[in-house]
């Protein structure tokens, strides 16, 4: 959201002009500070002298850095131009018979500052060329363009809200749907080889209670301890079940179907049971029990 803050706050510099660029023209009877805005300015100017310094503040203007401009003439000596809040302060360095007339270009895309000595009437009667060739050759913008900036910069402020409002949908329903997703014991967690494997034929069908459990073969050692044989997706293990479940070995292939193979398969794991049980001296007995109903003898 961080990096939609800067867009959300763009539309507010399109109500302010912004100087693109100022050029002073040192001229044998004037000076000409040119100052050129990327939108029509159309913000309120105004001046105030204090002894050789003239201040000019431009309203409703930005600059992005300061600007220092030494001069060196009879008519301006330095020229300042800073940020100050919203608004844009100039401050001139002039002699004291020194005034400054401001006026725009006809398209309000430049400000013409110029610095020189008052008019007199002989002057008058004989006026100066003027020189509007800084004048006339201002880069200008057509209002279109404008509205074409402007339009654009909404379009991305929306196009980003709406990019925004879909991820947080989508990463709300997949946290809703892992939440939801039943929880795998983890006995019967399958590695990704094995979850890629067809599932084998079997004529036992698999269980549809909610753990996906179905007990193929289960035999009762004593009454503390049961072997089972459990199917569980495609894959059957066989389980020792008493105080402490234990798991004696797991099969995708060459499952037992029927009770004889069954009990072949505990026959072959007796010696696995016999260290278990070793591992419980109490329960010696239940262990010969096992061995002799596993053997047949009963």
């Amino acid at each position: 959201m961080r990096y939609l803050i800067p867009l959300l706050l763009l539309p507010s510099f399109l109500w302010g002009a912004k100087i693109l660029s100022y050029n002073v023209y040192d001229r044998n009877d004037r000076v000409d500070v040119m100052l050129t805005f990327d939108t029509p300015y159309e913000g309120v100017l105004r001046q105030n002298r204090q002894g050789d310094t003239v201040v000019i503040k431009l309203e409703e203007a930005f600059i992005e850095a300061p600007k220092v401009k030494n001069v060196n003439s009879k008519y301006l000596g330095k020229l300042t131009i800073a940020p100050q809040g919203e608004n844009i302060e100039i401050t001139a360095q002039v002699s004291s018979d020194v005034s400054m007339q401001a006026s725009k270009t006809s398209d309000s895309y430049g400000l013409r500052l110029r610095f020189m000595h008052p008019v007199s009437p002989d002057t008058l009667e004989q006026p100066t060329p003027v020189d509007e060739t800084a004048v006339s050759g201002l880069p200008t913008k057509n209002d279109n363009e404008f509205e074409q900036s402007y339009y654009v910069v909404i379009a991305i402020l929306l196009i980003g809200i709406a990019i925004l409002f879909w991820l947080k949908q989508n990463i709300a329903k997949r946290a809703a749907t892992i939440q939801n997703e039943p929880k795998t014991p983890w006995l019967f967690n399958k590695s990704p080889s094995e979850a890629k494997q067809p599932a084998p034929a079997s004529p036992i069908k698999t269980a549809t209670d909610a753990g996906g459990v179905h007990i193929r073969f289960q035999k009762t050692l004593d009454p503390s301890h049961t072997v089972a044989m459990l199917d569980y997706g495609t894959m059957s293990y066989l389980v020792l079940l008493g105080n402490n479940t234990l798991l004696l070995d797991k099969f995708q292939d060459n499952i037992p179907i029927t009770q004889n193979e069954f009990e072949s398969l505990l026959h072959s794991k007796h010696r696995e049971l016999d260290g278990y049980f070793q591992l419980v001296p109490t329960q010696d007995e239940a262990f010969d029990s096992y061995k002799e109903k596993a053997s047949g003898v009963y």
